[in-house]
């Protein structure tokens, strides 16, 4: 007997709580959560001890490229 379910949000026959694949991705993920709180930190404390525009941009830098690292591979597994 086949079921059928209304509100199942995922088509095909994909489990919800399907594992994640293995491999280096989760590795590449947790080093970009690593590096952007490094980069927030960084900046944080170049702000309280008056660091230099040079240290504010290249923190900045970071945090975005990295902000926009995960995001791009959030979408990417959402797919």
């Amino acid at each position: 007997m086949t079921h059928s379910d209304p509100y199942r949000l995922i088509p095909g026959g994909r489990q919800d709580d399907a594992p994640e694949r293995a491999g280096g991705a989760g590795v590449v993920r947790a080093l970009l959560w690593v590096v952007l709180v490094v980069s927030v930190v960084g900046n944080t404390v170049a702000s309280a001890v008056g660091g230099g525009t040079g240290v504010h941009l290249a923190a900045g830098g970071i945090t975005v490229l990295c902000a926009a690292l995960l995001v791009v591979g959030r979408v990417r597994r959402s797919r």
